[in-house]
């Protein structure tokens, strides 16, 4: 078996948690600016924040001073052969193997997308979640949480139902991780779905948990093409998770709210000026018609919300554990 391990780093775990993003070099500046927005509301912390890759990385200056650790991992032949398309690379593997690679450094693991803000000031509530020995917890995606009773896409195209999560934001219990062997198993599903696996490593997680995760509040993974601004007054958003394609660096069209937007703008404007980014300028007039739109697009979003949120009593720290 591969040995995945950390291979060059420049510091240790001084923690026994950490929030890991993964990336390559493209996109090193949106995980310094998701990691920018978590510092900001969360400046006093107990956990690691890390950055993990395959190839060698240098901290980006708008991290200088951030106590930032920056892992280089190396998973071998491990994920070779495994289905890639032209927006995920092989790398989009290289959380499978965060437990193997982190094993005597964390106990646990928040594994977060580089399209998120962290817009909530108690993320390290996060760690103390109650699994009750599940290995992850997640947050059901978006598709199924429009229609639960029917199976997403991916999960017709491989043939099972039930609970769906979305992977972009990942509680991980390293020690129960590793003792079911996920990765070992994720692989050889891979192997038995070969080219039907429209979400890639979401999908073959979720083929190998099926009811072996636990549900986490949505607030800690806020995905944004079901809900909107109006439903933010009833929760309190910890994670902002950008799964459309309009993310706060690239929204010509002005999807996102224009905080978003600002925030992105002002960041690549001082750190990155030479990085292109397409933002939709604040409208100089509001119309009416927009507004009512928003409005109708609130009301047939109301009982999927009302759902959701019933499902953990409003609670951010009540966890579910989904049934088939």
């Amino acid at each position: 078996m591969t040995d995945i391990r950390v291979i060059a780093e420049n510091r240790p775990a001084k923690s026994r948690h950490a929030v890991v993003f993964c990336c390559d070099e493209n996109y090193l500046p949106y995980a310094a600016l998701a990691i920018h927005t978590l510092l900001r509301n969360n400046p006093e912390r107990d956990y690691d924040i890390c950055i993990a890759s395959l190839d060698a990385l240098d901290m980006p200056p708008a991290l200088d001073g951030q106590d930032i650790r920056i892992c280089r991992i190396d998973v071998g032949d491990s994920f070779d052969g495994m289905p890639v398309s032209k927006r995920l690379t092989i790398a989009t593997y290289l959380r499978l193997a965060l437990p193997e690679a982190f094993a005597t450094d964390y106990d646990r693991i928040l594994y977060l997308d580089c399209d998120v803000f962290v817009a909530g000031e108690a993320l390290g509530d996060v760690f103390t979640l109650d699994l009750a020995g599940r290995p992850v917890g997640a947050c059901m995606d978006i598709t199924k949480a429009k229609h639960p009773r029917h199976p997403t896409p991916d999960q017709t195209a491989v043939g099972i139902s039930g609970p769906y999560f979305n992977a972009g934001v990942l509680l991980i219990d390293t020690a129960a991780f590793r003792e079911q062997a996920l990765r070992s198993q994720c692989i050889a599903a891979a192997r038995k779905h070969e080219g039907a696996l429209l979400q890639l490593d979401q999908t073959l997680l979720n083929i190998v948990l099926l009811d072996n995760w636990a549900e986490l509040h949505p607030a800690w993974n806020w995905q944004w093409a079901i809900v909107r601004p109006m439903f933010d007054t009833f929760i309190d958003p910890q994670i902002v998770h950008f799964v459309t394609g309009a993310k706060p660096w690239s929204d010509p069209n002005g999807a996102l709210p224009i905080r978003f937007r600002e925030t992105a703008r002002r960041f690549f404007a001082k750190h990155y000026p030479e990085l292109p980014v397409r933002i939709c300028a604040p409208a100089k007039q509001l119309w009416k018609r927009k507004v009512v739109l928003r409005l109708l697009k609130h009301i047939t979003r109301s009982f999927t919300f009302v759902n959701g949120y019933n499902r953990h009593g409003g609670d951010i720290m009540k966890v579910r554990f989904p049934r088939r």
